[in-house]
């Protein structure tokens, strides 16, 4: 049964999407492929079940390995948007329980009819269909923990508009995974270099700009297609940043490979630290260091490709102390920078404190991260290297 909510859940086989968040312009946008979902408006179903279920589509061959890759838990909300023949949907509503809930939505209402046949012929209790336009997914807000589109991005008509209204309707912490064709020139099959409007880093700039960030590629599921998942960006239409080598500190945006000035092996850099900065916060040289490293991964490079020695002193030279020192000396809850060190370690880059400044600031080495050394000094550990 096709249900109405306070604002009709809506999406398609076809395009959705309509309210953007703020500082992401929707309004007015152009239909990008008029006419790519007629043959959505009466369809066959019996015709799509033997073109959709068949194993030799990739993703109806691997769709258990795609749900497990989608991380669903007991109890959430799930949109199967494009949800087409269910497929994905009865799989979902046996993975979220009778706790959770399925939302299948479409644009075609023979589609919707047949999901809902077919669910509760399995003993679904737990999905419901939507109706949806050609752009707007029109689902309630904060309303959805996980959004699946799945080979249907490509037939959005108004993707910017679809993917705005979609964002709207996550809960906090909500998630929309896409997966669609890989489009390369001279590997991907006829069909889709004709049918796919454009390659992954067109649909995943669009997605971008229309408020999320990309936070997951999972590429040892798929080969045709691609699976990739978006979070709510705080800042419509940045990218996301990757931690390559030193997770969690120092991101980095990746570029192209023809980008000018990438870093090259061999290297071998200093850094000079003196700058104390907040003591109940990272050490912004420490966090230099660590970008400088995520640049080598993010260039396909290891940590080893590049020699970094990182100095410490003056009013920096606080971070290598102790946790029990350190709260007791600055009153924070620990030394933030601990962590850091320790991966920066790990990947090989040799910190050193400056011992004149350990004296001037009555820092025993006994205080000491054990992952530090200390120099004679700042200047004389510069002249060394």
């Amino acid at each position: 049964m096709t249900r109405q909510l306070r604002r009709p859940f809506c999406v398609l086989a076809a395009a959705l999407l309509l309210i953007g968040p703020a500082g992401v312009s929707t309004a007015q946008e152009k239909n990008v492929r008029p006419g790519i979902n007629d043959s959505f408006q009466d369809p066959d179903v019996d015709e799509f079940v033997q073109r959709f279920e068949i194993e030799s589509r990739e993703v109806y061959a691997l769709r258990n390995e795609i749900v497990a890759a989608c991380k669903l838990e007991p109890g959430q909300t799930v949109a199967d948007i494009g949800a087409g023949t269910g497929l994905f949907t009865r799989l979902f509503a046996e993975a979220v329980g009778e706790e959770g809930q399925v939302v299948a939505v479409d644009i075609a209402q023979n589609f919707l009819d047949y999901v809902a046949q077919t669910s509760r012929e399995a003993g679904f209790k737990n999905v419901e269909t939507v109706l949806c336009t050609a752009d707007s997914t029109e689902l309630p807000p904060a309303s959805v923990d996980v959004a699946f589109i799945c080979d249907t991005y490509h037939h959005f008509e108004f993707p910017s508009k679809t993917m705005a209204s979609l964002r709207a309707a996550l809960k906090p912490g909500g998630r929309v995974i896409v997966i669609d064709f890989e489009k390369i020139p001279g590997v991907s099959r006829e069909f889709v270099m004709g049918h796919v409007r454009a390659p992954q880093e067109v649909f995943e700039s669009e997605i971008v700009q229309s408020g999320f960030l990309k936070v997951r590629e999972e590429t040892e599921v798929l080969s045709e297609n691609y699976f990739v998942e978006f979070v709510p960006s705080p800042t419509p239409g940045l990218q996301a940043l990757e931690y390559p080598i030193i997770a969690g500190y120092g991101g980095v945006v990746p570029l192209p490979k023809s980008v000018a000035e990438p870093p090259r092996a061999g290297a071998s850099v200093v850094f000079d630290v003196t700058a104390g900065g907040d003591p109940a916060a990272v050490n912004p040289g420490l966090e230099r260091a660590a970008k400088l490293l995520n640049l080598y991964g993010s260039a396909g490079r290891g940590a080893s490709d590049v020699q970094l020695t990182v100095v410490l002193h003056g009013g920096a030279t606080k971070v290598v102390l102790t946790d029990e020192f350190y709260v007791d000396r600055f009153q924070t809850d620990a030394n933030p920078n601990l962590a850091l060190i320790d991966a920066l370690h790990n990947a090989g880059v040799q910190i050193l404190v400056c011992g004149q400044s350990l004296n001037q600031n009555g820092f025993p080495d006994s205080v000491l991260s054990p992952q530090i050394k200390v120099a004679a000094s700042a200047m004389t550990a510069f002249i060394n290297r």
